[in-house]
């Protein structure tokens, strides 16, 4: 009888188990036992406060998938010895902003219906904005190393000054070049529209866009126009 009953307890569990593990039994568990209380506070400690003057015109965002890898190597005597490697690893999604200062160099020129506009530098708007929502880490310490969570917090540490060195390189601006282009000229466009009315007399057609480090003004006419007047204005 022992036996038997102690089978029969064995059994009960383990059907209760099933049932507590499947979705159903997890499910009536949460709607009948379970508590779940979910607090969020902010505090908020302003540093800094700064005006832009009036002097930024945005230009373009960029959005891309930034994987960032540290690794941390040891040896002995002059690299004989290997005492293995620490990586550290974030993946995020990370938006880049880009802007020029109005109060830089400008040139515009018109000449047969075409305004030339030598604009200022893309610039990049710091920090650049790290979607926390997607961040996500991966650790793993060499076979004799031991500093796996260290190398990660100086990762995270340095991410925000490696991301802002990385707005600025050529490849960043080269993507977000022709929709910067097109920023300016609609600026300019509005401007003219606005302040010359030389488009309502049929004085401009076309615009085109230049940025400093991009041909000069004198091979300007064999640029395709960045905005055509004609096609549309609004």
């Amino acid at each position: 009888m022992a036996l038997t009953f102690l089978a029969m307890v064995l059994i009960g569990g383990i059907i209760a188990w099933k049932v507590v593990d499947s979705g159903f039994g997890m499910k009536w568990l949460a709607q009948h036992f379970q508590k779940q209380t979910i607090t969020e506070s902010f505090h908020e400690n302003v540093k800094r406060i700064a005006s832009t003057q009036g002097d930024v015109l945005e230009l373009a965002t960029l959005e891309t998938e930034e994987t960032v890898t540290k690794y941390d190597t040891k040896t002995l005597f002059n690299d004989a010895v290997y005492l293995g490697t620490t990586v550290a690893e974030i993946r995020a999604m990370v938006v880049y902003r880009y802007h020029l200062k109005l109060s830089d160099e400008w040139k515009l020129t018109v000449e047969n219906g075409r305004c030339v506009v030598v604009a200022p530098a893309i610039r990049p708007s710091l920090p650049p904005a790290i979607r926390s929502e997607t961040m996500e880490k991966k650790s793993e310490a060499g076979w004799l190393r031991f500093n796996a969570a260290e190398n990660m917090a100086e990762l995270e540490k340095g991410l925000t000054p490696m991301l802002e060195r990385r707005a600025g390189v050529p490849g960043k601006i080269k993507h977000v070049r022709e929709a910067s282009r097109l920023s300016v000229a609609k600026f300019v466009q509005h401007w003219v529209l606005k302040e010359q009315k030389q488009h309502e007399q049929g004085g401009i057609r076309e615009i085109v866009v230049i940025f400093p480090d991009e041909p000069s003004v004198a091979e300007a006419s064999k640029l395709p126009a960045t905005l055509n007047l004609e096609v549309r204005a609004d």
